[in-house]
C-alpha cells in the first residue's frame, strides 16, 4: 500500500503497507525499507470486572485473570505465579429473565410449549423439534429446556402453599454411568403437589436436613406430621434438629404419594435413555417438579399451563 499521507516514524519513508492487527484491535503498519512495525492508535482492552485488580501478596506486581468461576475470579501473579481468590456479586438471575428470552428466533409460547411436552409427555428433542411445525434443532430445543430448567430453579425453588399440616418424605436412587444419585421428595398429604426436592449423591441426616430446611423456608418451624418409610435419617433428624414434628411411620411400599412420582420420574429418565451430562440432573427435576404441580393444578389444561409459566418469566 503507498498512501502519501503515512509515513513511517524510524526512516520516513511512504512506502507502507498493513500488517493486521494486534490484540486489541488496533491497525498495524509495517515499512517496506526499514522493516519497522508500527501503529496509529493505542486503544487498551476494556477490563472484564469493574473491582480493582489485586497486587501479588507476594513480590508485589500486577496480576492476570486465570479462571473465572461462578462465585469468584481467580487472578495469578505474571512474575511468580502466586493464585489469588477475588469474590464478586453477579446480577440477580430475576431481573435478567427477560432479557434471556429476548434474542431468541421463535416466541416465547414455542418453547415454553416445547418444554411442557418435553417434561410431561416424554418426547424427544427431535420429536419435539417435527411437531412443533417450526424448523427448528433438537439441540436448540435442548438449549431452551436446560434454559427454561435453570430459570425454575430460581423462580420456584420450592412449590408454597398454604395450610400444610401433613407431608410425605420419601428418596429414591437414580443409576447414571454406574454413580448413585438420591432424589428427595417432600409431597403434601392432600393436594399431592410436590413442595420441594432435593438431589444428592448421599444418603443420610444431612440430606433430610436440607430437605425440611427448604420446606420451611425462612420461617420458624412449626408442627407438622412426617409420614416416611422408616429410613433411621428421618428419625435422627425429627429427634436432633426438628422436635416440633411428629414423625409417622408407614410400612415400606405404602408411602403412594411419594412412590407415584418417583415411578413416572423414573420412566421419564427411562424412556430417555439416561442422561448424557449428569451435571443437569438437578435441572431436569427441577422442571419435571414444576411442570407436574402445574398440571396437577390446572387438570392437565396446557393452555392455562402455558399462561401462567408465560405470565411468570414475563413478569418477574
Amino acid at each position: 500500500m503507498n498512501n502519501s499521507t503515512l509515513s513511517c516514524p524510524k526512516c520516513g519513508s511512504t512506502s507502507l503497507y498493513k500488517n493486521g492487527h494486534d490484540k486489541y484491535g488496533n491497525q498495524q503498519f509495517l515499512c517496506k525499507l526499514c522493516h519497522h512495525s508500527f501503529k496509529l492508535s493505542h486503544s487498551h482492552k476494556r477490563k472484564n470486572f469493574p473491582f480493582p485488580y489485586p497486587k501479588c501478596t507476594s513480590c508485589g506486581k500486577s496480576m492476570q485473570i486465570y479462571k473465572v468461576r461462578r462465585s469468584f475470579v481467580v487472578f495469578r501473579c505474571r512474575a511468580c505465579r502466586t493464585k489469588d481468590r477475588v469474590p464478586f456479586n453477579l446480577p440477580e438471575p430475576v431481573t435478567l429473565i427477560p432479557e434471556k428470552f429476548k434474542y431468541f428466533r421463535f416466541p416465547l409460547f414455542f418453547i415454553l410449549k416445547a418444554f411442557v411436552l418435553y417434561m410431561k409427555h416424554n418426547m424427544s428433542y427431535r420429536s419435539l423439534a417435527h411437531s412443533l411445525n417450526i424448523k427448528v434443532s433438537h439441540v436448540t430445543i435442548y438449549k431452551w429446556v436446560i434454559k427454561l430448567c435453570t430459570l425454575f430453579s430460581v423462580l420456584f425453588p420450592t412449590f408454597t402453599i398454604e395450610n400444610v399440616f401433613s407431608v410425605h418424605a420419601d428418596e429414591t436412587v437414580l443409576v447414571f454411568k454406574e454413580q448413585k444419585y438420591y432424589v428427595w421428595l417432600l409431597v403434601d398429604h392432600e393436594t399431592n403437589l410436590i413442595l420441594c426436592w432435593h438431589v444428592s449423591k448421599y444418603r443420610d441426616m444431612g440430606q433430610v436436613k436440607v430437605l425440611l430446611e427448604k420446606f420451611f423456608g425462612n420461617s420458624k418451624p412449626r408442627n407438622i406430621e412426617l409420614i416416611t418409610d422408616g429410613l433411621g435419617a428421618y428419625e435422627s433428624a425429627v429427634k436432633l434438629l426438628f422436635r416440633n414434628i411428629n414423625h409417622v411411620v408407614v410400612p415400606l411400599g405404602k408411602n403412594n404419594q411419594c412412590e407415584s412420582k418417583f415411578s413416572l420420574l423414573k420412566d421419564f429418565f427411562r424412556l430417555k435413555r439416561g442422561l448424557k451430562n449428569t451435571k443437569n440432573l438437578a435441572k431436569y427435576i427441577q422442571g419435571f417438579c414444576v411442570v407436574k404441580n402445574l398440571w396437577k393444578t390446572h387438570n392437565g389444561n396446557i393452555n392455562r399451563i402455558l399462561s401462567q409459566l408465560h405470565s411468570f418469566i414475563t413478569t418477574s
